[in-house]
């Protein structure tokens, strides 16, 4: 059977923060990607970030049913790299993108390990 995972874009810590609140309380398995913005030709400053995302997109319609999937774009180079960024100085103490978590868990995916199809898959894998 199939089925459609939701998938939120959200510019900046506190849109991330209202939509994990939006989100969290419902049925819905929730993970977050925080990836590089991407510039006016839709690619991401982030090598590692542009090389993960196929990996991701194909990994993630795997993901259990009533999943949903926040993209969080951090910034650009200089502002991700600027060590007050909120990403970094929240509870999520972001070191890296791109950073695949899923919400709520200790479950964590970090640079290369994001664009390694079988750990994003087991990452979505249900519990």
């Amino acid at each position: 059977m199939s089925f459609v995972v939701k998938k939120v874009q959200v510019s900046g810590f506190t849109e991330y923060l209202r939509a994990v609140k939006e989100y969290q309380d419902s049925s819905l398995h929730l993970f977050a990607l925080f990836t590089g913005t991407p510039d006016e030709n839709g690619k991401s400053w982030c090598p590692d970030c542009v090389r993960a995302d196929p990996v991701i997109e194909e990994a993630i319609q795997n993901a259990p049913e009533c999943s949903c999937l926040i993209t969080a774009y951090v910034g650009d180079r200089v502002t991700w790299k600027d060590r007050n960024n909120n990403f970094r100085k929240s509870d999520l103490q972001l070191t890296s993108v791109p950073t695949l978590i899923k919400v709520g868990t200790e479950k964590r995916l970090e640079e290369g390990q994001c664009s390694n199809r079988t750990l994003v898959e087991m990452l979505f894998e249900e519990d």
